[in-house]
């Protein structure tokens, strides 16, 4: 008896236990993704504004981009 149901209850604690991780990075996801257009937006005006800053990571117009959307 305790053989015939262990599967389908342990199919079932599995199934909710990834629904529940997911569930719970959604918050994470929604804010990298608006992190990320922020970035995007800034570097976007900044390049407009300035175009000898460059774009790449540790340039000049990607540190004022992150500066601006950590908030400093």
């Amino acid at each position: 008896m305790v053989r015939a149901h262990a599967y389908p209850v342990l199919a079932t604690v599995s199934s909710l236990s990834l629904l529940s991780i997911a569930i719970l990075l959604i918050p994470q996801t929604v804010k990298t993704h608006r992190y990320n257009r922020c970035i995007y937006a800034q570097i976007a005006m900044r390049a407009s504004i300035n175009p000898k800053g460059d774009t790449a990571p540790g340039k000049l117009n990607y540190l004022k981009a992150v500066e601006h959307c950590e908030g400093f």
